[in-house]
């Protein structure tokens, strides 16, 4: 009867996980990495029938397996090593072969490799085919840590590639495999190792289970899940990419806990991070939303969390430390809550949100039944999750701690004044709070250091009605002042500004005009507008334009509205991510790069519409524009960013055009110009590597001082 009973209840369990597999397999996302398009050859990779292995064509994809593998014993990740190359290729990866940098387990690198060696050798008994395969386990080996971890490249690896890596699988991956060698399970039975190094391949799956029980992140000494990463000497939570913070991570510790409920004798502590894994994942899954994914096929895409009352549960890529909560993140490294808060890339590019621990909760149910009943740990995929139950708030957005701020502005009192007050050679910054309400007046920043924060951007408003003729401060502090609602002086360097609507009305409140009308004007370095609203009812809305050798400026989350021409118009280097331009006739974006061949203006993930047809952009200084992943509407004019006079010359430009493009659509399509042509820049860079620090050629990292001042941005 007993048996019935839970057969009858697992059958439940297999069907509920059914229906979640099917709910989500449509939205499931590719890794980072592993591009759409190459699945002929993966597939070739993965192959397992026998007969395939007594092939000619299984015995040419072995040799070219061979070799790529490196002088470490390992192979380097992503490469296609299944399609015949050329004598040439052949010499080119052979000339590479004492790599050390390069070995790794990411993406499933070197674990491929070695199973397809393993079924090739046991059709083919081929000898150099084993010794190949055993320099692979020598590889696997010689990477692990002394605590049993193992990093994600070795012998060298550089920055985060040293973290104890359970990211993508990598560690899973590789203890699996060591424990089907040990077991001579398929496909690694018979003379393919020997019974020393089998000792030698449980000792370090033995080791690496501790590192595992050691590495889980505790809460008030439960055990909970694990991060994606963690230090190699620590064990606790590290940060690998920008977009990789220290957090919990779901996906990855699924993996985890099936290799530990795979083990035949678990111990206590084996048997309390289950119970602690699998009381986590339940709290924290997520309810009441899908993801979806559209546009793939017509190379458009666009990933969406969409509310769903009949989805299955879901779980986060990441949770805070913190507070426990989901968050999603760009390359900028700070976490946001919503999908659409970060670029098209990396929202396309990643999976933020997925169902794998779901396949544990049948496992898991048989798994307590059969070895602590007494402490099972009561689930069920069916219940509310965390974001339905109160257990947390999906979309929280905390607002800024007012004690975290040297001055605060309100209604009817002056910005001008809170910025008096702040040292004139500030070495840290000096954070000003401006709470909701309307400002009217010109503010002026000669200082450095300053930090103006608003406390929500729609509702604190600076606006000021200012030509260049029209101006009622042209001198502040014995020195001449530009035109503008907000004003930063030669030396106000290191500024920041974010929370705020900016916008100069002169256009029509006083005059219908279209001269200069500048929401924010610089003359100083390093300066920082992000999460603003920038409008303008005439031309060049956010004019930064620092003198002598140039500036550098930064912008992020910007929505900026002008009718006049210009109106992102930087002299130096700039670089501008996920903003939104609304134009109406005139070219929207301009660059000055006289000087310096290096200076650029670069614009990411960012969208670009007006009222009516409207150039993209102009320049007619010596100039560099790079727009990556961007998207126009029909009403931006198919035509390039081009020389803005035809009747004169004001400057030759010597070096020509330079504007290049990576990924970027125009609605209606166009007519050659926009197809990507990266290759034809200075140094080819590639799309992934157009940062903000390449920008800026490492001279300045405007998104850890964001970083680091997070606590008082929030947005």
């Amino acid at each position: 009867m007993r048996k019935t009973k839970h057969k009858n209840k697992l059958t439940k369990w297999a069907l509920v996980l059914m229906m979640i597999l099917l709910s989500t397999s449509l939205s499931a996302q590719p890794r980072e990495g592993w591009p759409m398009g190459n699945r002929a050859w993966r597939m070739k990779m993965n192959e397992t029938k026998p007969a395939f292995f007594k092939t000619e064509e299984a015995r040419h994809i072995g040799e070219q397996i061979m070799l790529w593998q490196r002088c470490t014993g390992g192979w380097p990740k992503n490469i296609d090593m299944v399609t015949t190359m050329s004598d040439e290729q052949k010499k080119q990866v052979l000339a590479q072969k004492q790599r050390t940098d390069d070995s790794t387990i990411d993406n499933g690198a070197t674990s491929q490799q070695m199973k397809f060696l393993a079924r090739l050798y046991q059709q083919t008994g081929d000898k150099k085919v084993r010794e190949s395969f055993r320099q692979g386990v020598e590889f696997l080996l010689s990477g692990q840590y002394d605590n049993g971890g193992w990093p994600q490249f070795w012998p060298h690896p550089q920055g985060y590639q040293e973290h104890i890596t359970f990211n993508d699988d990598a560690t899973y991956n590789t203890m699996e495999m060591l424990r089907d060698m040990v077991a001579l399970k398929e496909p690694y039975q018979g003379k393919l190792t020997d019974k020393k190094l089998r000792q030698r391949m449980q000792k370090a799956f033995d080791k690496g289970i501790e590192c595992i029980l050691a590495a889980q992140i505790r809460v008030n000494g439960q055990p909970t899940i694990w991060c994606q990463q963690h230090d190699h000497i620590t064990l606790q939570p590290a940060k690998a990419r920008a977009y990789e913070l220290p957090s919990y991570g779901p996906q990855e510790s699924a993996s985890l806990v099936r290799l530990l409920m795979q083990l035949p004798h678990p111990d206590e502590r084996v048997k309390q991070a289950v119970h602690g894994a699998m009381r986590w994942f339940d709290k924290y899954k997520l309810t009441g939303w899908r993801v979806v994914r559209r546009g793939w096929r017509e190379r458009n895409p666009d990933t969406r969390l969409v509310a769903d009352a009949n989805a299955g549960p879901l779980w986060a890529r990441y949770y805070d430390l913190e507070y426990c909560e989901p968050y999603v993140c760009d390359r900028d490294g700070v976490p946001r809550k919503r999908l659409d808060e970060i670029g098209p890339e990396r929202r396309n590019g990643y999976s933020w949100y997925g169902s794998r621990p779901a396949e544990l909760y049948p496992l898991y149910e048989e798994w307590a039944e059969r070895h602590d009943p007494a402490r099972k740990v009561h689930i069920s995929l069916t219940t509310k999750g965390a974001n339905e139950n109160g257990t947390l708030e999906m979309f929280r957005y905390r607002k800024p701690e007012k004690q975290l701020f040297d001055a605060i502005v309100r209604p009817g009192e002056s910005i001008q004044k809170a910025i008096e007050q702040a040292p004139q050679q500030a070495k840290e910054p000096y954070k000003i709070l401006i709470t909701k309400g309307e400002y009217h007046e010109k503010v002026i920043i000669d200082r450095p250091n300053i930090v103006l924060v608003g406390e929500q951007r729609d509702s604190t408003v600076l606006i000021l009605a200012e030509t260049a003729k029209t101006q009622t401060i042209r001198e502040y502090h014995g020195k001449p002042v530009g035109n503008g609602v907000i004003v930063l002086q030669e030396g106000a360097d290191d500024c920041l500004i974010s929370g705020l609507t900016v916008y100069n009305n002169y256009g029509t409140t006083v005059e219908n005009t279209t001269t200069h009308q500048m929401a924010i004007f610089g003359r100083a370095t390093r300066t920082i507008v992000i999460n603003c609203n920038v409008w303008a009812d005439g031309n060049d809305a956010l004019s930064l334009w620092a003198r002598d050798s140039g500036g550098m400026y930064y912008h992020a989350d910007l929505n900026l509205r002008c009718p006049g021409v210009d109106f992102l118009c930087p002299r130096g280097w700039c670089y501008a991510t996920r903003c939104h331009f609304y134009g109406d006739g005139r070219a929207i974006i301009w660059h000055d790069g006289r000087g310096n061949k290096q200076k650029k203006l670069v614009i990411t993930n960012s969208t670009f519409d007006a009222k009516r047809p409207t150039p993209l952009g102009r320049y007619h200084h010596d100039s560099q524009f790079f727009l990556i992943n961007c998207q126009l509407s029909k009403q931006i004019m198919d035509a390039n960013i081009s020389y803005a006079y035809t009747d004169k010359v004001l400057d030759p430009c010597p070096w020509g055009q330079r504007v290049y493009y990576y990924n970027c659509t125009r609605e209606g399509g166009h007519s050659g110009w926009l197809n990507n042509n990266l290759h034809e820049a200075e140094d080819a860079p590639d799309f992934f590597g157009i940062t903000a620090t390449w920008t800026f050629d490492g001279q300045w990292d405007p998104e850890k001082r964001i970083r680091e001042l997070w606590p008082v941005l929030r947005y």
